[in-house]
């Protein structure tokens, strides 16, 4: 038995454990920063890094750096740091572009040092060799500034999209090259044995063997005839030393030979070649697309991939394109909104699955319920594209609630406490009146963390906040998704 006393202790410790929690939820403010002020120009597919959210990537062919600065028709790779407010661009490209850049990699529980994977035309490696001008693969490490050329294929192949896994162990990348050279002698790497002589789109992953982003095996993971394509690959696994272990992608060929048609998306699983097909319960003729998996987290059912379909994997009756999330090891699937009136894309996951962001032109929330904070529904009477993020199974944020203008490309950092999105609207008064696209970064910051206290976040520089009255938390209630019909 425990004695009186130290039961009082535990009472006193728990009220206290009580108190600093509700005081930790009252002290979280929530901050919409401009990151970008282009006047021309575009921007393109900005990622906020998921450990911390510090950094955020983006490509833009505008003026980024200044008036005067843009170069029209050449994307460029840059990069913004919260902690300093500042823009770097990364890629100065002779002759060519760079684009298709991923977030900065994760260094927790690492030595490989942060790093940027994106797609160039350029020649940026010195020791390595693109005077063809073709779009290779390449990397650039944050703390030597070096680039590192992955890919080195002849003129006509396409490689595209490269994502790095947390820390970057592994990259998965799109090309119509033939460029598997895993023989098997690998450990933990299975090999296919797949060929891409035809040239189709298919899914490859680069697999590193140091630290330094220099040795590295190829094994392609999709395999398609010529004129299918396979595309938008991720990577996870329950904890850092299996983070390449689940990979995932689309695929507009029947994968499994199942007899199915449509867009499915598949999980490929490189410790013991086997693959399974995730979007269970599609409709002929569907198209399930854009997964993205939750990157290193230790849950029941292991990591879960999150994507958009329009072929009722349910069941119930859903017309339109729907947010679902699959669990990998467990394969129960949970759809996230139900609208029928509505187009939801693009999701983004957190660590740990808890917590999904996605474009929305629809009713994400629902608006016959009263919202938890802020204006009762509807919350997108007008079917503008805007940024939402659903918060375990109940909370639906609107984290832009606009008019006239587009809110799209967003990604969510690992504890889900931060997005970043490209917006034309000038959601932040007078910052952006002639309606440019440009980088926002939306976050949760607690108490003593960047733009926590007003004075760390004025409008005076392109920041609003619930401290500073400047920005409005709206936040409501899943809807009601409707069984399956018998």
């Amino acid at each position: 038995m425990i004695p009186g006393k130290t039961k009082t202790a535990l009472a006193v410790a728990s009220a206290m454990l009580v108190v600093t929690a509700a005081q930790a939820r009252a002290e979280v403010t929530h901050v919409l920063k401009q990151v970008t002020a282009l006047t021309v120009g575009r921007i393109e597919e900005p990622n906020i890094r998921q450990m911390d959210g510090d950094y955020i990537t983006f490509v833009s062919d505008g003026d980024v750096m200044g008036p005067g600065t843009e170069h029209l028709g050449q994307r460029e790779v840059y990069l913004w740091s919260r902690q300093g407010d500042s823009v770097t661009q990364v890629t100065h490209t002779i002759g060519g572009e760079s684009y298709d850049a991923s977030r900065v990699t994760d260094d927790y529980g690492t030595k490989r040092a942060p790093a940027i994977v994106f797609v160039s035309t350029g020649d940026l490696d010195p020791a390595g060799g693109n005077a063809d001008g073709n779009p290779e693969v390449f990397v650039w490490q944050m703390d030597t500034g070096a680039f590192l050329q992955l890919t080195d294929t002849p003129p006509g192949v396409v490689n595209a999209a490269p994502v790095p896994s947390d820390t970057g162990s592994c990259v998965l990348f799109q090309s119509s090259g033939d460029l598997d050279d895993n023989d098997g002698s690998f450990e933990k790497s299975v090999a296919t044995g797949f060929e891409n002589a035809d040239g189709s789109l298919e899914m490859f992953y680069l697999d590193f063997h140091d630290l330094t982003f220099e040795d590295f095996h190829v094994t392609q993971i999709s395999n398609g005839p010529a004129g299918t394509t396979s595309s938008h690959g991720s990577a996870g696994g329950y904890f850092f030393a299996l983070e390449c272990s689940n990979q995932t992608y689309q695929s507009d060929y029947d994968q499994l030979g199942e007899g199915i048609s449509g867009v499915n998306v598949y999980e490929h699983r490189k410790r013991e070649l086997k693959r399974e097909r995730l979007s269970v319960g599609a409709v002929a003729g569907g198209a399930s697309i854009e997964p993205r998996m939750a990157g290193t987290g230790l849950v029941t059912g292991g990591p879960s991939v999150v994507f958009s379909s329009n072929a009722d994997l349910r069941h119930n009756g859903s017309t339109g394109f729907h947010i679902y999330k699959s669990a990998i090891h467990t394969q129960r699937q949970a759809q996230l909104t139900a609208d029928p009136g509505g187009v939801h894309t693009r999701p983004s996951i957190s660590d740990g699955s808890r917590t999904v962001v996605f474009e929305s032109t629809g009713e994400a929330a629902d608006p016959a319920k009263s919202s938890r904070r802020g204006p009762d529904g509807p919350h997108n009477a007008d079917g503008n594209s805007e940024i939402v993020r659903i918060m375990g199974r109940h909370k639906v944020q609107m984290v832009t609630r606009t008019t006239g203008c587009n809110n799209d490309q967003a990604s969510i950092m690992g504890n889900g406490r931060g997005v970043a999105f490209r917006s034309d609207c000038d959601l932040i008064a007078g910052e952006n009146a002639l309606g440019a696209a440009q980088v926002f970064a939306y976050y949760e910051a607690y108490v003593r963390e960047t733009y926590s206290a007003p004075a760390d976040c004025s409008i005076a520089d392109a920041c609003c906040s619930t401290a500073n009255g400047c920005y409005e938390l709206t936040l409501g209630t899943a809807p009601r998704i409707p069984p399956r019909i018998r």
